[in-house]
């Protein structure tokens, strides 16, 4: 009786062993499926405070809110590639034209040419970010299907700060544009000043252009060194241009030639291209004082057609040079 008494409540205890451990290994689990729900749940949360700079960025635009990748790797870049570059940005592709840019020879090792857009050339490249300057809508809607596509139609930006400034917040680049604008800006206040000891009180310039048959007047925007003649070196222009291109913002006018003699200052700044069927000997043009005094510098396209800001630095130079030589002359005579 006794030895069953004992096997019961041997059994019982060693009963109850197994449940006490049953339930400490279910307490275990429990408290390791806790731990791994914490784990899941810290991934959704800001990470390590290296990386907790946001993914993304959001720019508008003329096709609404833009969101793209804030440090984007892989950037194809359509008219504004020196000004990426100034920032330290080096895009893989860029397009032809872009590639052509005299002043940043230096620079461009690596990029690869887009020809003139291609779309098939950019989808090679895998961008993650696109930035074109073509407003054509039917461009747009094939790039955006590409990569987010940002659109800063030409003339978004209207001076060498407006551009950097942009452009250096759309990626995250801000200080480094300040830096190169500190740059910028001293080098342009020492030509200011070499220009303005030479340019006596009242001197006006005008800037002026042949394409194919057709004539033209630039005002202080992006054609044909007008940033840097009126906007940054702040020479003067005829009263006809200030009134009619520059209050109004126009950046070119399309005119005669019979009408250049009433726009033109006591410089001239000449660009001939297209195939210009420009006649020297034409009265109308020999009429024009500043012909017969010999004052009229002729432009060189391939350095006053491009308008970023390097460019824009490289034309105030040599127009400044332009105006030293001449000024010389005259002084020699």
């Amino acid at each position: 009786m006794f030895i069953s008494r004992f096997r019961v409540i041997l059994t019982m205890l060693i009963l109850c062993s197994f449940l006490i451990s049953a339930c400490g290994g279910k307490s275990n689990t429990t408290g390791s499926a806790g731990t791994a729900g914490e784990t899941a749940a810290s991934a959704d949360k800001p990470q390590t405070e290296s990386s907790a700079q946001p993914q993304t960025r959001k720019v508008d635009t003329i096709h609404g809110e833009i969101r793209y990748p804030a440090e984007p790797k892989r950037i194809v870049v359509d008219a504004y590639l020196p000004t990426l570059l100034l920032l330290g940005e080096k895009p893989v592709g860029a397009t032809a034209k872009d590639l052509e840019n005299v002043h940043i020879q230096d620079m461009i090792d690596g990029i690869e040419s887009t020809g003139e857009n291609a779309t098939e050339k950019i989808l090679e490249l895998n961008p993650d970010l696109i930035i074109s300057a073509n407003s054509d809508p039917e461009v747009y809607e094939k790039l955006s299907k590409i990569a987010p596509t940002i659109i800063l139609p030409y003339e978004t930006y209207r001076s060498v700060h407006e551009e950097v400034e942009g452009l250096g917040a759309i990626l995250g680049k801000e200080e480094e544009a300040k830096e190169w604008l500190a740059g910028f800006d001293e080098k342009i206040e020492a030509l200011r000043l070499k220009v303005n000891g030479l340019v006596e009180e009242g001197e006006t310039f005008s800037i002026f252009g042949a394409f194919g048959k057709t004539f033209y007047l630039y005002g202080d925007g992006i054609y044909r060194g007008g940033l840097a003649i009126y906007k940054e070196l702040k020479l003067t222009p005829p009263e006809r241009i200030q009134q009619e291109l520059i209050a109004t913002g126009e950046t070119y006018k399309e005119v005669s030639m019979e009408v250049l003699k009433d726009y033109a200052g006591d410089y001239i700044f000449f660009d001939e291209s297209g195939d210009a069927e420009m006649d020297k000997s034409n009265k109308v043009w020999t009429s024009i004082e500043a012909v017969n005094q010999g004052r009229v510098f002729y432009l060189d396209a391939k350095r006053f057609w491009p308008y970023d800001p390097i460019a824009v630095l490289a034309q105030a130079e040599e127009v400044t040079d332009m105006i030293v030589s001449q000024k010389e002359k005259e002084n020699a005579k």
